[in-house]
């Protein structure tokens, strides 16, 4: 976006750059789950409990910090059968947020192999309701695209500088525009034996954006 300004106050150019860099994410998010049913609520909690917790096991003996498991659902509902009309039976759904750290694993892509052993320790009970990646320090990469982004305007207003005959002068305003960072990637909710085979995560990489909008005046 380019605009020419007139006047006292508006001389000048004003210029938006774009910038962008590919990153690497160095953690994923994995939301574990274990659901039980029986014809009696506290026999189905605790079987979804047992479940989740050798889950849970699985990863704190991976090296998984306490601090990177966080509870994300308790639940119970009943049930009555596909039409409605058969015996009661008492669903309860439990579930777990892991943060695997690639400095605990070594490499993400190794990911895939400590999620399948949790769904295995869990049992029949184990459910897998997505993965996502993330950075563990998106301020970091932000702040090179940022740095791209100004790069990007200066270079486009000095161009437009020549081009009018023009130098350029002190900045009067920089305004930052909406960041773009790597979106989640989900997986439907399924059961531990739909994953009989090992269960691929690749982190690949990711392209963090940003742009800026420059006001430069013109040089006297």
């Amino acid at each position: 976006m380019v605009h020419a300004g007139e006047g006292a106050r508006e001389d000048g150019v004003l210029v938006t750059g774009a910038g962008a860099i590919e990153v690497r994410p160095d953690v994923v998010l994995v939301e574990l789950g274990a659901q039980a049913e029986a014809e009696d609520v506290q026999v189905a909690v605790r079987e979804a409990g047992e479940g989740l917790g050798r889950a849970r096991a699985v990863l704190l003996a991976a090296g998984v910090a306490p601090s990177d498991l966080r509870t994300t659902t308790t639940s119970t509902w009943v049930e009555h059968g596909h039409d409605g009309t058969g015996p009661q039976r008492f669903v309860a759904r439990l579930g777990v947020r892991a943060r695997l750290r690639g400095a605990v694993l070594g490499d993400l892509d190794d990911a895939g192999a400590l999620v399948q052993e949790a769904l295995a320790a869990a049992g029949a009970t184990a459910r897998l309701d997505s993965t996502r990646f993330a950075l563990a320090d998106p301020a970091h990469a932000a702040a090179e695209a940022r740095e791209a982004a100004f790069a990007d305007a200066r270079s486009k207003s000095e161009q437009l500088a020549r081009l009018a005959g023009r130098s350029l002068g002190p900045v009067a305003a920089v305004v930052e525009g909406g960041g773009e960072y790597p979106a989640p990637l989900r997986a439907m909710a399924a059961r531990a034996d739909a994953f009989s085979a090992a269960l691929p995560i690749d982190a690949g990489e990711e392209v963090v954006a940003a742009t800026v909008t420059v006001r430069w005046h013109w040089a006297p």
